[in-house]
């Protein structure tokens, strides 16, 4: 094998170390991102069940308060 035969061989191997090395950063980029819209998306909807629940006994409590 000659020597330029060998530099482009090499040149291959590491455009090819590279392109998986991009594509590992963007699936765990992409994984995070999913795993912050998840959490955003669970106290999201934790606070309006909080608020849900306030509303319906301040509901209930009126209700009572009523007869």
């Amino acid at each position: 094998m000659s020597t330029a035969q060998t530099v482009q061989s090499i040149q291959s191997v590491q455009a090819e170390l590279l392109d998986i090395f991009g594509d590992m950063h963007r699936h765990d980029a992409d994984y995070k991102d999913k795993a912050v819209a998840q959490r955003r998306l669970a106290a999201r909807r934790a606070i309006e069940q909080h608020f849900e629940r306030r509303q319906l006994e301040k509901q209930i409590s009126d209700c009572w308060i009523d007869d």
